[in-house]
């Protein structure tokens, strides 16, 4: 009967060990209370989708009727937590009606910046040859889709514009 009075009280945690136990076991539980929600704050931002701003390209009477006119425009950019300002060039096309629109000056075939050429009345694409018109509409070369337009909008006499791909 001794012997095993002795193996249960062995079994039994004293009063130190059940203290260890709880501390140990409480301080697991703190460190996902405030591991956990602290990770997220951390990781949350590189994944976060952020809505493109409208970017000012300048006031309408700056873009006559007849010629595209190329913009250089700088804005601010977030990546995760990096912010940094990066430039874009685009091109704005006023039509004697007054409408807009706004192209990309980045060909769609191999990715390399279109110019306007006046002789021709058309965009150029100095890497293979491509032609699109005012409007971004393939005219000859390799180019498979027209220039992309941007969504924009006049308000107060301004012109803003939205890329989507920023």
């Amino acid at each position: 009967m001794r012997s095993e009075e002795a193996a249960s009280m062995e079994q039994q945690f004293t009063r130190r060990q059940w203290l260890a136990f709880l501390v140990k076991a409480s301080a697991t539980v703190l460190t996902f209370v405030y591991g956990i929600p602290a990770l997220v704050m951390l990781i949350a931002p590189a994944f976060r989708k952020q809505k493109p701003p409208w970017i000012k390209v300048g006031e309408i009477k700056e873009f006559p009727a007849g010629e595209p006119k190329a913009v250089t425009l700088s804005y601010q950019r977030r990546d995760g937590w990096v912010i940094r300002t990066v430039r874009s060039t685009v091109y704005v096309v006023a039509r004697p009606d007054g409408s807009l629109s706004v192209l990309s000056n980045i060909c769609t075939h191999a990715s390399c910046a279109v110019r306007w050429e006046q002789s021709k009345n058309a965009f150029y694409c100095p890497c293979h040859a491509g032609y699109f018109d005012a409007d971004g509409k393939v005219l000859q070369g390799p180019p498979p889709r027209p220039l992309v337009q941007y969504p924009h909008k006049v308000e107060g006499g301004l012109l803003y514009v939205r890329l989507e791909s920023v």
